[in-house]
């Protein structure tokens, strides 16, 4: 198995967060299901990543070449 660890897990938290920034996809008035705003209570998070496949690609290669740093693997 592969688990970010808890600094990791909130480093791309908040990457997603601020490529996501200034986009419609987190306007206050966009009340839409992916922020879970469906949802009365819910606290308002976007998951998606915005930042375009290529971008995203190049994240996973470089965590990839530094050993999966910030990830605990277990069989």
């Amino acid at each position: 198995s592969i688990e970010p660890t808890a600094e990791a897990e909130q480093s791309w938290i908040e990457h997603v967060n601020e490529v996501a920034k200034g986009t419609m996809f987190t306007a206050p008035s966009c009340n839409s299901w992916y922020l879970g705003a469906n949802i009365p209570g819910k606290p308002r998070i976007f998951m998606p990543y915005v930042g375009g496949v290529g971008a995203y690609r190049e994240k996973c290669d470089e965590i990839a070449s530094n050993n999966y740093a910030g990830f605990v693997l277990s069989s």
